[in-house]
């Protein structure tokens, strides 16, 4: 029911939106072709976009207007390729919105700019669409002549893509007159043309849902002769449309994606596979109202209703049905709308509700015979097109022509059956509207005797009518004061509703200013920070530099004892492990600045890390003659970057180890459950002020003062900064606890990994 309703609002939306959007479209366009004053084929283009806007907008007067002007400017200009893309499309919208024969007059006025240029590929493109035209208004046989003939120049030119086109089409000639096996060879034909040309492209799409249309429309006598299982035919349809659906979606073709879910649906529910079946009508009905594809919106609404005709849910059948209509009376998707007024007159009947039945069997009879009446239309179409063709085309190959002589006994023989098929129908529904006419009108006097039942019944209540005129005004006084009620009511809710969206509006901006005020903070602390790493820079990288210029003066001097020399260059060593440890600092820290920077998340043994690190600080901790008890288990395992990980505990065992005495002790611990996973590490040295330890505990990349170590080790404070930063990173948490004179406990937690 969710679904339903929210379906409806989308479809409602949808319409309102979509009108908006394209006078929005076109109010541009007009806007840019009015500002662009220069008269070249660029202006052509302008023109061209106007005219699709008005084509899409149905505005087709106003269309033609724009047309005419792009083509008079290409006359000018001399631009014969523009003149022929401007008649080309023009002639693809007209055939796109059944208006053949506007259609067929620019493919026509195309063809002969195409002829007169010598535009060979635009002669064949030109008779292909003519081909498709003719065969949307069932005239077969100029259908397969103009096909031909854009064949045989493709052919010539050697374009695939084409040649395959007009294999497609041809099939779908065959498809159309019921000649189903003709039909597949041609599909088939293009079918591997397509996967060799273009393997994964629409075409294949195209191709393998035509392909399954085939299937589905096989009688079993034809499956038998093609030596196809009867049993097999809807799995090798519905094979066929699983293979079509992802090209589709990958080509980006909404249409194409929902008329094979359409498809698939059809097939699920000639299978017995309801369930299955209104799933993928509901991807496609989705499909529709995203991608605004009416025309098909129609008949899919219309296959989901009878989807619940099946099941017997009326209820349901009746809202699709009804949004089908909503749909088919906007765009005039006639077809679709005589099936579903013919099913509507159906539903209530069985409702035994003759008049509602009534209503919409005589609209399906009135559609029906509109869509008769533009038969004879197209017919007409047809054989005017017919005479100015035989006035151009006079010459056809002898075996072109008893090609000819043939499809048109073919189209003669379907056309004599469809005939008889629409005489039957026209006898069935006289029939039924005589049978309807007959219900109503028993079910109009058994309402005229309940009215002379009733009228009877007034006759006996004559004289209370003064008194129920009173309780009448009263009701009305009654009513009056309720509406005034009401009206205050939704005066009271109006302002309510105000004074709620000014109370959430300031509200917000308190939001809006707090979260401003803190990345006010983060961005001074920030600031702070880049101060303090240029202070250090300016500072602690021109000691060693002068030391090393100094050594190497002392270098060139004789003179120099032994001992002085390992003196110095001692002191020079010191000086520059300082600063390299201050650049691997100072470089991963900007690393992590860096806008799109992400750990690389891996499961990290927390016992064999601290191992590699206490590796690397083995002569720092000789130095102070220090002892390290590693109590990690085994098993502990952290979810974190392996080389942020690594940083974060050197910087913190050269912490301990720079603020630990001689002959000091550190001792790492740790502890682990299912979500997280912890590491101490603990030293026994002069410890921090309490003023420091909540700095280093509070929210943000606080920089906190660098003091000296116990040996006198010099800082710069970037270490802290720099392990909180990583820490944060990686989704885990850094504390400190620290008592003067007697130590510090820096603690880490990050996600635990469960060790398999």
């Amino acid at each position: 029911m969710v679904a339903k309703k929210w379906l409806t609002l989308c479809f409602c939306l949808l319409i309102v939106f979509s009108a908006l959007a394209q006078q929005k479209r076109l109010d541009s366009l007009l806007q840019v072709n009015k500002t662009y004053t220069i008269r070249d084929s660029l202006k052509i283009i302008h023109y061209r976009n106007i005219f699709r806007q008005y084509g899409n907008m149905q505005r087709f007067d106003l269309a033609v207007l724009y047309i005419d002007s792009a083509a008079n400017l290409a006359k000018q200009l001399k631009l014969n390729i523009a003149l022929y893309d401007v008649y080309e499309r023009a002639g693809r919208l007209h055939h796109g919105k059944s208006r053949y024969a506007e259609a067929l007059t620019y493919y026509q006025r195309a063809y002969d700019v195409s002829v007169a240029s010598h535009n060979i590929r635009g002669q064949a493109g030109v008779l292909l669409n003519m081909g498709a035209l003719y065969l949307d208004i069932k005239d077969y046989v100029r259908s397969l002549e103009k096909h031909q003939a854009s064949l045989t120049i493709f052919e010539q030119i050697g374009n695939s893509d084409g040649i395959n086109s007009c294999i497609m089409n041809i099939g779908l000639i065959y498809l159309d007159l019921n000649q189903i096996e003709k039909a597949l060879q041609y599909m088939k034909r293009a079918l591997a043309a397509f996967e060799k040309e273009d393997p994964g492209g629409r075409g294949i799409a195209v191709a393998q849902q035509a392909i399954a249309l085939a299937y589905m429309r096989a009688t079993e006598t034809e499956l038998t002769k093609m030596g196809i299982p009867y049993s097999a035919q809807y799995n090798m349809a519905l094979a066929g449309l699983n293979k079509a659906l992802p090209i589709a979606f990958k080509e980006d073709d909404p249409g194409l994606a929902s008329a094979i879910l359409a498809d698939m649906g059809e097939v699920y529910d000639r299978k017995g596979d309801t369930e299955q079946a209104l799933v993928v009508l509901k991807k496609a009905m989705e499909i529709d109202v995203s991608h605004e594809e009416y025309i098909v919106t129609a008949e899919n609404f219309y296959k989901v209703g009878l989807h619940f005709i099946k099941l017997e849910d009326d209820k349901n059948a009746l809202h699709y049905f009804r949004l089908a209509i909503a749909v088919g009376e906007k765009h005039r998707t006639l077809g679709t709308l005589k099936s579903v007024y013919e099913q509507m007159s159906y539903l209530f009947e069985r409702q035994k509700s003759f008049d509602s039945s009534l209503f919409f069997f005589r609209k399906h009879i009135a559609v029906r015979d509109s869509l008769y009446g533009e038969e004879k239309e197209k017919e007409i179409t047809r054989q005017q097109l017919r005479l100015d063709i035989d006035i151009r085309d006079r010459e056809y190959k002898y075996g072109r022509q008893l090609m000819a002589e043939e499809l048109k006994q073919q189209v003669l023989l379907a056309e004599r059956q469809k005939d008889q098929l629409a005489l039957a129908e026209k006898e069935k529904s006289l029939q039924r509207l005589l049978f309807l006419q007959e219900q109503s009108k028993l079910e109009n006097e058994a309402r005229q005797q309940a009215d002379a039942f009733q009228l009877q019944q007034d006759r006996t209540r004559f004289e209370k009518a003064i008194t129920q005129k009173q309780i009448i005004n009263q009701q009305l006084e009654l009513q009056y004061n309720r509406n005034l009620n009401l009206i205050f009511l939704i005066a009271v809710l109006v302002l309510l509703g105000t004074a709620a969206a000014i109370y959430q509006s300031q509200r917000k901006g308190k939001r809006l200013n707090a979260i401003i005020s803190v990345q006010k903070k983060e961005l001074e602390e920030l600031i702070h920070v880049k101060d303090q790493v240029l202070g250090t820079l300016s500072h602690d990288m021109r000691t060693p530099i002068n030391s090393l210029i100094s050594f190497t003066h002392l270098l060139e001097q004789d003179g120099i004892s032994q001992d002085k020399m390992k003196l110095y260059a001692g002191q020079l060593k010191n000086s520059l492990g300082y600063t390299q440890n201050l650049m691997d600092n100072l470089l991963k820290w900007a690393t992590s600045q860096i806008d799109g920077f992400k750990p690389n998340f891996e499961p990290v043994n927390l016992r064999e890390i601290t191992i590699q690190v206490l590796s690397t600080l083995g002569e720092t901790m000789e130095q102070k003659e220090m002892t390290v008890e590693n109590y990690i288990g085994e098993d502990i395992c952290m979810m974190a970057d392996k080389e942020m990980l690594a940083s974060v505990i050197r910087n913190l065992l050269t912490n301990a180890i720079k603020f630990s005495h001689k002959q000091g002790k550190i001792t790492l611990t740790s502890v682990g459950d299912e979500k997280y996973s912890t590491l101490s590490v603990v030293d026994f040295g002069i410890g921090m002020e309490d003023q420091k330890v909540v700095l280093i505990n509070s929210a943000g990349s606080h920089s906190v003062k660098s003091s000296r170590g116990t040996g006198q080790e010099k800082g710069n404070g970037l270490g802290l900064i720099l392990c909180k930063s990583f820490v944060t990173m990686m989704n885990g948490e850094m504390k400190a606890e620290s008592e003067l004179n007697k130590g510090t406990v820096f603690t880490i937690q990050l996600p635990a990994v469960k060790v398999v």
